[in-house]
């Protein structure tokens, strides 16, 4: 009886196997997808604007409306990841894409391509994205076993940065070769291909215990004299009160927001010393570029084959330190006194640097990525998601913006340095933190 018991216990382990197996192939394979698509259409639709008007400034409103909506809509994009199927919202939200992309090639066909659509669309696949980018990521822990979280975050990221590499080459040979008509036609497709995939992913392999009992939000309670926005905003309102009262979400969220602040001053910085302070070549620049990706998809890589550990804040605070040495040295080779060394140097220094730079954004952003998913119950995850991603996202502009106003007055290596002394600085409050022992 007792053998019995357990050759089917057995059974059914290795059938949760199989099945988690297959949720992480086909999980993989629609992002890969995806996120082949939407690369491409970001940037075979960039160079079409650049192309058609010659304006940078027309360039910028379609970036702009790509980030607009997701700083907006995160939040309330997880309330929907929480109050409905998660599988039908993902499923839905591809086969609407790869809908929103036809009707562009459907509005090219019958008026030509106008700049004024693409920008709708951007907006309308922004919308789509965030909702679905929210809800996709609240779901992992769903997917797979707790202790595969690391490994399909890490290879998800291993997705995003592969594509990354190729949607720009395949972008421009596409360019080249083929009518916008016919890649539109494509890019639709892919998205079809995704919500097929994802069809057949298991959304509810991996059941969670009823939340409630742990103190989470009730998302369930009945509210009959409020509108449904009152309960939506008082819903965010309590997941802003959720995540202060958890020390180390509220710790990793406070410096994720600083550091999204300082970060993306890089963008900005990195390209104007490369092109007007050293004055290397568009192809320098492009490999330059390049090279942080390629840093991000070796460690997603290596990360995702590595046992998973229950502490990671060594290697988070490490990582993190480093990138803040980084930004330190990126700033260096501009100070004056070291302008004598020939610029080949340089070129090899600054690809070294963000091969290193994006090998530690991942030691730090995959741990953060699955303590959150580990820590937040899973009624709430999706409200939690949508938060960060729009704390996240709200504030990069805004350091995009303040290092744009001052790259023209202060020294270019100024930006750089100090950025670099504040992610090291919050390194190591993070790493003495006595709270973050349990991270």
């Amino acid at each position: 009886m007792g053998e019995a018991i357990l050759n089917n216990q057995s059974a059914l382990n290795q059938m949760t196997l199989r099945k988690e197996k297959l949720n992480l192939i086909l999980f993989l394979e629609g992002r890969l997808i995806s996120l082949l698509g939407t690369n491409l259409y970001t940037f075979v639709l960039a160079l079409y604007i650049l192309k058609t008007t010659g304006s940078g400034l027309s360039f910028a409103f379609s970036i702009l409306a790509g980030m607009v909506p997701r700083v907006i809509l995160g939040p309330f994009a997880g309330v929907l990841a929480d109050k409905l199927d998660r599988k039908k919202i993902v499923v839905l939200l591809d086969f609407l894409s790869g809908g929103v992309v036809f009707g562009l090639l459907l509005m090219s066909y019958l008026f030509g391509l106008q700049i004024i659509y693409i920008y709708v669309v951007t907006v309308l696949l922004s919308i789509i994205s965030t909702f679905f980018d929210t809800t996709i990521s609240a779901s992992i822990p769903n997917l797979v076993t707790e202790k595969r979280l690391n490994k399909i975050n890490s290879y998800s990221s291993a997705i995003s940065s592969l594509t990354g590499i190729i949607a720009p080459v395949i972008g421009g040979i596409l360019f080249g070769l083929i009518s916008i008509n016919l890649f539109l036609l494509l890019n639709a497709i892919s998205f079809v291909i995704s919500a097929i995939s994802e069809m057949f992913i298991d959304f509810k392999l991996v059941k969670v215990e009823n939340e409630e009992n742990k103190g989470a939000i009730d998302t369930k309670r009945k509210v009959d004299f409020k509108s449904k926005l009152s309960i939506i905003i008082q819903d965010i309102k309590e997941v802003f009160g959720f995540i202060k009262n958890n020390e180390v979400l509220y710790i990793l969220v406070k410096f994720a927001f600083l550091i999204n602040f300082v970060m993306p001053s890089l963008a900005v910085n990195l390209p104007f010393i490369i092109n007007n302070v050293l004055n290397m070549s568009t192809v320098q620049f492009g490999i330059i570029e390049t090279s942080i990706s390629v840093g991000l998809l070796l460690a997603s890589i290596i990360i995702g084959t590595l046992p998973e550990k229950d502490s990671k804040l060594k290697s988070f605070s490490l990582g993190l330190f480093m990138m803040g040495i980084c930004s330190v040295l990126i700033g260096i080779p501009t100070i004056p006194i070291l302008r004598f060394i020939n610029n080949n140097i340089f070129f090899i220094f600054y690809i070294v640097i963000q091969c290193i730079f994006g090998v530690c954004m991942i030691t730090v952003n995959v741990p953060i990525m699955v303590s959150i998913q580990k820590f937040t119950p899973d009624n709430i995850r999706g409200r939690v998601m949508g938060i960060v991603f729009a704390l996240s996202s709200g504030i990069a502009p805004l350091g995009i913006i303040f290092s744009g106003l001052v790259i023209d007055i202060i020294p270019s290596y100024i930006i750089p340095i100090l950025s670099g002394i504040v992610i090291i600085i919050c390194s190591i409050l993070i790493r003495t933190n006595k709270a973050m022992k349990g991270f």
